[in-house]
């Protein structure tokens, strides 16, 4: 479709605008972020013989009462990576702290599963990552440098609260720890570990005591719906006689203890115990939640500008474009009583659709997402091969799937495709990288292999938006228009998805994954528009779903060995 002088240059413009507005968003988000640290590094070291991976933050203030800067080795809780949770790392590098946030076994870019046993030890892997890690920066220039090696901590929260007593219990090293909703007393194998008698002796209950870890605090709030607070942090204050702070208020889940409280207790705990002062480090300010709010209008603003920059840029391609409407042909001569009924058959195919996802997630939980693609998939494969051999009965079905392949060929749309799927992998890992925000990112060839699990869902998405609902919006004269109604019901679509599978929220990559799900299909719409490839749009796909549904694939099978307790429990 030819583009007039004045729609190219409207188009030029609110591209501009956009890539400054988003030049503008980024500029405030990283003024915003070096008021904590200017710089981080990501450290791989080996624990238990897997591979982890934690980030180094570098405070951007030095400390006007002394020369050498505490660490802090931050542990997250269960299911959740190092670079979603950034109260720590935000807050305590703008106190003037290095902060060290590690992905433990079986979690985020890290190898290995939670229950894993240190051969050389004897030791369970999570009883000895915080120390591996210490060990790992002890021998790095900036160590000897900057860092005070009498004033080094932990912080951990849920399953890290107990890695941090754990660790700080048996390294000596560790000079004061804030444990968050600690799990302190449990039965391995009730949980799940397969190997419940090398546990026994690391549970905290068992392990923590009047003198180990040193200078501890538990921060835990009353009604953890979690994680008990009588079975758990009253145990550990009876156990070491350590400092008890009761968390009454909190937003959200009283688990996640998000609360300006708890972060400001716990930098008071820390400078009490390094600096022997509440005060001589200035007042406290909270500012983590402007970090979230500049995060989400850069991506949002990021994802829109790529959006622009697809449209814009295939001028540049020669593409031969199908007419991709031409199942039912275009009609904008439709009456209102024709075009209500186009949309009584939308919203009928969009409840049919939900409704056979709904039945298979509630009778089989996550993994009903499979199978009811598979079955949706193999449904419409079928009515799809009867329509077209009745169609073109004189043609073989071999003639007419060759016929249909060569039809979707096209080198202009290949390498149109191609370079939206690299800008979109692109910006993505260097954004996630550089900030850094929830980079996720398979830790194995196994979950790039099981990757391939998540092509039916995909394809399901993909076939119901661009050969069923799409024809139907053949009365809108608009392409932006027919793309913007797709995008519409493809957000319902998957929050209505999150909403049936919400017990598997707390894994950062599986909400991630839905949410790439989503921007899959606008990107593709966008792709589809300007190609009528359908086929070359799906293929463009393939390295995004291997990423991030490779990356979700790791997370489950780093907790698999607790994975149907936790599920119980959210």
């Amino acid at each position: 479709m030819e583009v007039s002088r004045e729609e190219e240059k409207s188009r030029s413009l609110n591209l501009s605008i956009l890539i400054m507005f988003l030049l503008f968003t980024l500029s405030l988000l990283y003024i915003n972020r070096s008021q904590s640290y200017y710089y981080y590094e990501r450290i791989q070291f080996k624990s238990a013989g897997s591979k982890l991976y934690a980030n180094l933050y570098y405070p951007t203030r030095d400390l006007d009462f002394q020369d050498k800067q505490p660490l802090i080795i931050y542990a997250h809780g269960v299911g959740s990576q190092r670079d979603v949770d950034l109260r720590i790392p935000i807050e305590l590098t703008k106190r003037g702290f290095f902060v060290a946030a590690l992905d433990y076994h079986g979690h985020g870019e890290s190898e290995g599963e939670i229950s894993d046993i240190d051969p050389d030890t004897n030791r369970p892997a999570i009883a000895q990552d915080c120390s591996k890690l210490l060990d790992a920066i002890e021998k790095m220039d900036v160590y000897k440098e900057r860092i005070n090696p009498k004033q080094i901590g932990l912080v951990g929260h849920s399953l890290g609260g107990m890695i941090v007593l754990v660790n700080g219990a048996l390294d000596d090293r560790f000079k004061a720890t804030v444990a968050w909703a600690p799990l302190v007393s449990f039965n391995p194998k009730e949980v799940g570990f397969p190997k419940g008698e090398e546990f026994e002796d690391y549970i905290p209950e068992n392990l923590i005591d009047e003198d180990n870890p040193k200078n501890l605090l538990i921060i835990h709030h009353v009604n953890d719906e979690m994680v008990d607070f009588e079975d758990n942090a009253e145990l550990a204050q009876e156990l070491t006689e350590c400092k008890l702070i009761k968390i009454k208020r909190s937003i959200g889940s009283p688990h996640q203890l998000i609360s300006d409280r708890v972060i400001i207790k716990t930098i008071n705990w820390f400078e009490k115990e390094f600096f022997d002062s509440e005060t001589i480090n200035g007042p406290i300010g909270i500012t983590y939640y402007m970090n979230y709010v500049l995060l989400g209008i850069s991506i949002i603003t990021l994802f829109l500008t790529l959006l622009y920059a697809m449209n814009y840029v295939s001028k540049y391609f020669d593409l031969e474009q199908d007419d991709y409407m031409n199942e039912e042909e275009n009609r904008n001569d439709l009456s209102k009583k024709e075009k209500v009924i186009q949309v009584l058959k939308i919203m009928a195919y969009f409840s049919i659709f939900m409704s056979i996802w709904l039945f298979f997630t509630i009778q089989y939980g996550l993994i009903g997402l499979f199978y009811s693609s598979l079955f949706m998939l193999i449904a419409y494969l079928l009515v799809r091969l009867v329509i077209v051999h009745h169609k073109k009965k004189e043609e073989s079905l071999k003639s007419i799937m060759i016929t249909s392949i060569k039809a979707q060929y096209d080198e202009g749309a290949i390498a149109y495709t191609i370079l939206c799927t690299g800008l979109f992998v692109g910006i993505f890992l260097t954004f996630s990288l550089v900030y850094p925000f929830v980079f996720v990112f398979p830790s194995d060839y196994l979950s790039v292999l099981l990757a391939s699990l998540a092509y039916p869902l995909y394809l399901d998405f993909e076939i119901f938006y661009r050969k069923v609902i799409l024809p139907k919006l053949n009365f809108i004269k608009s392409n932006d228009s027919r793309t913007l109604i797709i995008t519409i019901l493809a957000i319902i679509n998957i929050v209505i998805l999150i909403a049936l599978n919400l017990n598997w929220a707390f894994l950062p990559a599986v909400v991630i994954l839905f949410g790439i799900f989503l921007l899959l299909i606008i990107k593709n719409s966008i792709i589809y528009e300007k190609t009528g490839k359908f086929i070359t749009a799906i293929i463009g796909s393939i390295i995004i779903i291997e990423i991030f549904f490779g990356a979700a694939i790791s997370e489950a099978l780093g907790i698999l060995s607790i994975l149907d307790i936790l599920l119980g429990m959210f």
